[in-house]
């Protein structure tokens, strides 16, 4: 039996690391945990304290995903092969998601830097999509055969289908998650609008803090949909998932964003894990995995008559929900639960 020690200053229960180290495990994997949040430089002397213990007790290394400044570390104190679960870069999750292009060159060099020192030191380089391993390839100058491609999956303990759970009596399409430049709810806040007279809800679950969520609010306050009930705070996963089985329609991401042609996002896993009917626009990212009719149903990115006009189609057509649902959640069950997403990772281990 293999063993791994997962690595970094990193959160094991976020999504990713929790769905990696519960598969690793149903594969008959042992995961031993060296991790330390501290804020810093204080991290890395007490990942180093810690590390020593587990000195000859594992096979691999992996540095988890949001380790990126702990990646050389990580070399410098194992003898072993260093994995490190980029995801994708530093570089998009702080500067392109959070709108951020404006800051300080300073900022964005250091950013840059992170990225480039954390691939280059690590032995392998897991990635999200087979379009992050280009993008990898050609603004990092990695290796092709130092990057694999792991999807992210679901976490099936979470986010589960449950039968029992009724629908609202009225036809709801759900948004959740962060309201950032890529997830393009103003799109969605006008297709709503479109459809205002219509007897469909929409359910809005999300918060943010930037450029995006000020968006967000003006188009609220210009469009003035009456069909939008928004929630604008984190809620408890029990209640979160009651109400995502509630509804009909998942939606996905809208914006016309460079990073959507490389990324997935949760929600899409999680949707087909819930039998949840998922639209989401037309980009290099989801249709990676996603096949357009089949498993879900696909807009032009910005489109809000699109949109409205897909949301319709779904609201008069429940046997077309139902085959896309299924067939989504199918296509799960096949690929992203987690034993089967890091069967890749078991291949390089």
């Amino acid at each position: 039996m293999k063993t791994v020690l997962y690595f970094g200053n990193i959160d094991v229960q976020l999504s990713r690391n929790k769905i990696y180290v519960d598969g690793l495990r149903q594969n008959g994997v042992e995961v031993l945990l060296c991790v330390d949040r501290s804020k810093g430089i204080k991290k890395y002397w007490n990942l180093y304290k810690k590390h020593k213990k587990f000195k000859g007790m594992y096979d691999v290394l992996i540095v988890g995903y949001g380790g990126y400044v702990t990646v050389p570390l990580a070399k410098m104190l194992s003898d072993k092969p260093v994995i490190f679960d980029a995801l994708c870069s530093f570089y998009e999750t702080e500067i392109l998601s959070r709108d951020a292009l404006k800051e300080i060159p300073f900022r964005i060099l250091y950013v840059r830097s992170v990225d480039w020192v954390a691939t280059h030191f690590a032995d392998k380089v897991l990635v999200e999509t087979d379009k992050q391993k280009e993008y990898f390839s050609k603004e990092l100058q990695v290796k092709s055969e130092k990057l694999v491609t792991v999807y992210t999956g679901v976490d099936d303990s979470i986010f589960k289908y449950d039968e029992s759970v009724e629908k609202y009596e009225k036809f709801t399409v759900l948004f959740r998650g962060r309201i950032m430049s890529e997830a393009g709810v103003p799109t969605i806040v006008k297709a709503a609008k479109l459809l205002e007279n219509e007897d469909i809800d929409f359910l809005i679950i999300g918060y943010g803090c930037n450029e995006a969520m000020r968006e967000f609010e003006n188009t609220l306050k210009e469009e003035k949909p009456r069909n939008i009930k928004y929630v604008g705070k984190q809620l408890p996963f029990d209640e979160l998932v009651t109400l995502m089985q509630k509804c009909h329609v998942s939606l996905g991401q809208f914006a016309n964003h460079e990073r959507l042609e490389r990324t997935v996002p949760h929600k899409a896993y999680e949707s087909l894990a819930m039998k949840l009917t998922y639209v989401t626009a037309r980009t290099g990212g989801v249709q990676e995995i996603l096949e357009e009719g089949v498993h879900c149903l696909m807009v032009n990115p910005e489109d809000k008559g699109d949109l409205a006009d897909k949301i319709m189609q779904l609201y008069k057509d429940s046997r077309l929900r139902r085959d896309l649902s299924e067939t989504g959640y199918v296509l799960y069950e096949e690929n992203f639960s987690p034993k089967e997403v890091v069967k890749s990772i078991c291949k390089n281990i």
